[in-house]
């Protein structure tokens, strides 16, 4: 079972697709602490895939081929190299040079032009995206740490074109092997009830549907076109 859907507001509108995912050096680190925060091993790729299951992330977002996804707080991205094999345009944005950095070289490695993959240092509290430049935003295990998370979220969300769809993933609030100190998690709704003050009319979260983590879907609310459900 995947975990039913708790729904804040009003059904969401899209048809969702399906990709995958690769490991950063930021989801690394948070491995290695659990929520004692008693220090872990790290663990194999094949094991982080196991509970990440990044297909099922990509999987909640909409159309991808030919739209361009914002990528904040990339990491070394993980998440940002993989969106690109998907026809997706990526911009991921991340305030710490040192990641910036070893995108930039694996962007060059791998051939990517600005066109695949464009790569931004966005200085803390910032989005690094331009006005209308993104269709949708993915921000994986950051939540907790973003400084005036609402008024982030809410020049995020103008900044988005319309229905201005966010993907969130972040951990339960609840003891598990891998992720982050209890005092750097939120319940899903408390997310929830944050996301209604930045503006979001449709709201939704799986609180089961990944293991120990929680993943949240938000955009503006669309009307369905007569005659459909």
């Amino acid at each position: 079972m995947n975990g039913t859907m708790m729904r804040k507001t009003l059904v969401l509108a899209f048809v969702f697709g399906l990709v995958g995912c690769t490991v950063s050096e930021q989801d690394r680190t948070e491995q290695e602490v659990n929520a004692a925060g008693e220090v872990l091993a790290p663990l194999p790729e094949e094991d982080e895939r196991s509970w990440r299951q990044p297909e099922v992330i990509i999987s909640v977002m909409p159309m991808l081929v030919g739209k361009t996804v914002g990528n904040l707080y990339a990491g070394d991205g993980f998440y940002a190299f993989e969106l690109a094999k998907t026809g997706a345009r990526v911009i991921a944005t991340d305030p710490d040079p040192a990641n910036v950095e070893r995108m930039i070289a694996r962007k060059k490695k791998e051939g990517l032009g600005d066109d695949v993959l464009l790569v931004r240092h966005a200085p803390e509290g910032t989005t690094g995206l331009e006005q209308n430049e993104a269709d949708m935003a993915l921000v994986v295990h950051s939540y907790r740490s973003i400084p005036d998370r609402i008024g982030f979220f809410q020049r995020l969300r103008l900044q988005l074109n319309a229905p201005r769809p966010l993907i969130m993933v972040d951990f339960n609030p609840e003891a598990s092997p891998v992720g982050p100190p209890m005092d750097m998690r939120m319940l899903d709704r408390e997310v929830m009830d944050e996301m209604d003050q930045v503006g979001y009319t449709d709201i939704g979260s799986y609180s089961k549907k990944l293991p120990y983590q929680w993943l949240m879907i938000a955009q503006d609310f669309v009307e369905m076109p007569e005659g459909l459900e």
